[in-house]
């Protein structure tokens, strides 16, 4: 399987910034609004938001509005699939879920 460099650079970014790991880990169980992420992470609402943006460029972040709020999440299909696809690319092999 070929490496689709635009995606893959695009994921990498997205995941090498220690802020932007943490608001990818809080959307993992959560939805959650700009000024919920700024209160939790003690960032600015601009820098939540340049994040966040970032984080949609890529796919990683799905949002949704209602009303006046947007409410965003972790698209972890999306998260999977780089995940297993980099892995894939680079012939390391995934492990099996494991049965509960």
């Amino acid at each position: 399987m070929a490496l689709d460099a635009k995606k893959y650079s695009k994921y990498v970014k997205a995941f090498g910034d220690r802020s932007r790991l943490r608001i990818i880990s809080m959307l993992s169980t959560n939805e959650m609004t700009v000024g919920d992420i700024t209160t939790e992470i003690g960032l600015s609402q601009p820098t939540v938001s340049r994040h966040l943006g970032i984080l949609r460029e890529a796919d990683i972040v799905i949002d949704r509005r209602d009303g006046q709020l947007v409410y965003y999440s972790l698209n972890k299909d999306v998260v999977k699939t780089c995940c297993t696809g980099f892995c894939d690319c680079l012939a390391i092999p995934v492990p099996a879920p494991r049965k509960k």
